[in-house]
C-alpha cells in the first residue's frame, strides 16, 4: 500500500528526468515534441493520481512545484533561441513580467508561509495548458497563428501570476484550496469556521 501513495511522487519524478532529458534534444524536433508531451502528461497526470489514490502531501506538493520549475526552465531555456529569433526581445517583455510575477508569488509565499509553494488556481491551470501548447503553435512557423497564441498565453500568465500574488498577499493563512481570488474569501470564512 506505501508503494501505491508513492506512484504521484514517482509520476513527478518522470516529470524532472524527462525534463532534464529535453536538454539534450534538438528542440522541436519529433523526440524533443514527444518527450516533452511525457512531461505535459505527467503535469496533469500527477495530482489526479494524488487525489484519487487519496496520497496527496506536504511534500508531493513542494516536489510538483519544484518539478513545474525545473520543466519550465527547461523548456524556455531550450527553445530561448528559437523564441528570440522568433519573436525579438521586444515582444518577450510581456513573458518576462509574466515571470517575474509568478517569481514573486513563490517569494512571497516563501516569507509569509514559510512555504515553497504557490496555489494553483484555476487560471494558473489555464496558463499551464496554453504554456504547454506552445512549442506546437511553433511547427510550421505561422506568424499569425504563433504570435495569437503567444500573446493570448502571455496574457493569461500575467494575470494568473498577479492573481496568485494577490491571493498570497492578502489571504492570512496559506490555503491551497484558493483556486481562485474571487473565492478568497468564502475559503477563509471555512477557515475560520473549522478553527473555531
Amino acid at each position: 500500500m506505501k508503494f501505491v501513495k508513492q506512484i504521484p511522487n514517482i509520476v513527478t519524478g518522470i516529470r524532472i528526468a524527462a525534463a532534464i532529458v529535453l536538454i539534450f534534444i534538438e528542440p522541436l524536433s519529433l523526440p524533443y515534441l514527444i518527450i516533452y508531451g511525457v512531461c505535459g502528461l505527467s503535469d496533469a497526470l500527477d495530482g489526479f493520481l494524488a487525489r484519487k489514490l487519496k496520497a496527496t502531501s506536504k511534500f508531493g506538493s513542494v516536489i510538483d512545484s519544484i518539478s513545474d520549475i525545473v520543466f519550465y526552465s527547461v523548456m524556455v531555456g531550450t527553445l530561448f533561441p528559437t523564441i528570440l529569433d522568433i519573436f525579438g526581445v521586444a515582444h518577450l517583455t510581456m513573458a518576462a513580467v509574466a515571470l517575474a510575477m509568478q517569481v514573486a508569488a513563490y517569494v512571497v509565499c516563501a516569507i509569509k508561509f514559510r512555504k515553497f509553494s504557490a496555489v494553483h488556481t484555476y487560471l494558473n491551470k489555464v496558463q499551464g495548458l496554453f504554456f504547454f501548447g506552445f512549442p506546437f503553435s511553433l511547427i510550421g512557423l505561422n506568424v499569425i497563428a504563433y504570435n495569437t497564441y503567444y500573446f493570448i498565453g502571455a496574457s493569461i500568465a500575467l494575470l494568473a501570476g498577479l492573481e496568485i500574488l494577490l491571493i498570497h498577499c492578502i489571504s492570512k493563512t496559506y490555503n491551497e484550496r484558493n483556486k481562485s481570488i474571487f473565492l478568497l474569501k468564502r475559503n477563509q470564512k471555512e477557515i475560520e469556521e473549522q478553527s473555531a
